[in-house]
């Protein structure tokens, strides 16, 4: 079963009805995209637990110039893939949008430390923006963001943007700082940088 989900600008693509997801709503999905602006233009953009892939739409419609969505359950990934490939010009642009399906802990740790993405060009690539998204209720932020910020996938320019709970707290590490935090009703976003 299936529902919809309207992007910034107004159009409308499919989202799974399911419990395993939960849409970005399109009020946080406008105040990111507010907060980075013009940063987005011929960015690389990272998006894990990708979902229906509203994220990486409103992204590739902000101009940034890769996307890559990492998303493990296989229709869910189909759903993303078709989401991504129904906007303006992505048939255009095929080398620069890779769906992969994997569980992100494991693509993390399976291809952080080696050329990773060879196929459609996308090698040893360096992300701008890596956003994530978990359920809510797992605990995966801190193995997550260990792997990932010990990673070649981060780099000093990279800003990880955390979706969460207002209830999580995502502690300042060793290997990352807080750069800003913003609250929208029961979600909050950490945006996070390599120290």
């Amino acid at each position: 079963m299936k529902t919809s989900l309207t992007l910034i600008g107004g159009k409308r693509i499919e989202s799974p009805k399911s419990d395993k997801t939960r849409p970005t709503t399109l009020m946080v999905r406008q105040a990111i995209f507010n907060i980075l602006n013009k940063k987005v233009e011929d960015s690389n953009w990272l998006d894990l637990f990708s979902g229906s892939g509203a994220i990486s739409c409103d992204a590739f419609n902000h101009g940034a110039k890769k996307i890559v969505a990492i998303e493990k359950d296989r229709t869910i990934a189909n759903l993303c893939k078709k989401n991504l490939f129904s906007l303006k010009d992505s048939q255009l642009r095929e080398e620069d949008i890779n769906i992969i399906c994997k569980d992100v802990l494991l693509w993390i740790k399976n291809n952080s430390r080696k050329k990773i993405l060879v196929k459609n060009n996308l090698v040893n690539i360096k992300f701008d923006f890596i956003y994530i998204d978990p359920p809510y209720e797992n605990n995966f932020y801190e193995p997550l963001l260990k792997d990932l910020f010990e990673s070649n996938l981060v780099t000093n320019k990279t800003t990880v943007i955390c979706e969460h709970s207002k209830n999580k707290v995502i502690k300042e590490d060793h290997l990352w700082k807080i750069d800003d935090t913003r609250l929208y009703g029961q979600t909050k976003l950490t945006f996070l940088v390599k120290i």
